[in-house]
């Protein structure tokens, strides 16, 4: 005699995301709960990808090129004697000398250097400090380590018209600039400061250390002169 078996059930087949397939029958036997439930290993094999290997494995770092040496503290701040502070600020001075500096400071911030300074911050850390006619006409402050180069902070200045209206007004054209001013007075020292200045039609004051003298360089030459106080 002919028997029929019946189907008692559907069975559902989930792929959990281990890989782990599971099956349910609706009023049957799992066939003893060990072949409806069951781990694939080649599943999870074939789940882990090599770039996920990678991440999991050991790998080899190497350190990229620094920017500035940016955790490296700027020097300290003279004590004592005024003396002793020139020394200290030639000292810092020197470590990256004001052309370099300018170089750093304009290629953060294009523009025109107004004024290019050593010296201390709130910290008592002498850095470079500039004064930048940006491209866009306004003013900008931007500080940089001179342990290295990095810039440290940069900012608009506000209430510094004069400044920025004699920057306009000065250095136009083939005027020279602070860099060239910089360049041509160290030669009579380490130059500490460099700053623009409005009297005999505009000129250069630059100072250098350590022994803290002041020097004119005009506008239209790289011809450098005591400076007068009058």
């Amino acid at each position: 005699m002919r028997r029929t078996s019946s189907v008692l059930g559907a069975v559902t087949v989930v792929v959990l995301a281990g890989g782990t397939l599971v099956g349910c029958g609706d009023g049957g036997s799992s066939d003893g709960g060990g072949s409806a439930s069951r781990t694939s290993a080649g599943a999870n094999a074939a789940t882990t990808s090599p770039a996920s290997a990678a991440a999991t494995s050991p790998a080899s770092t190497s350190a990229s090129p620094s920017s500035g040496a940016s955790a490296t503290l700027p020097p300290k701040k003279g004590t004592g004697s005024d003396a002793d502070e020139h020394r200290a600020e030639a000292k810092a001075a020197a470590m990256l000398p004001a052309p370099e500096a300018i170089g750093k400071a304009l290629a953060h911030t294009p523009g025109k250097v107004l004024s290019a300074e050593i010296d201390d911050n709130a910290q008592d850390r002498l850095i470079w400090e500039f004064e930048i006619l940006a491209k866009d006409g306004t003013l900008q402050a931007v500080d940089v380590n001179p342990a290295g180069g990095a810039i440290l902070s940069s900012h608009q200045e506000r209430g510094e018209s004069d400044d920025l209206a004699r920057g306009k007004r000065l250095l136009t054209g083939g005027a020279t600039d602070a860099a060239a001013a910089a360049k041509a007075a160290a030669a009579k020292g380490t130059v500490v400061s460099v700053k623009l200045k409005p009297e005999n039609g505009g000129h250069w004051s630059v100072e250098t250390g350590p022994g803290d003298r002041d020097w004119s360089v005009p506008l239209d030459s790289v011809k450098v002169s005591p400076e007068r106080h009058d």
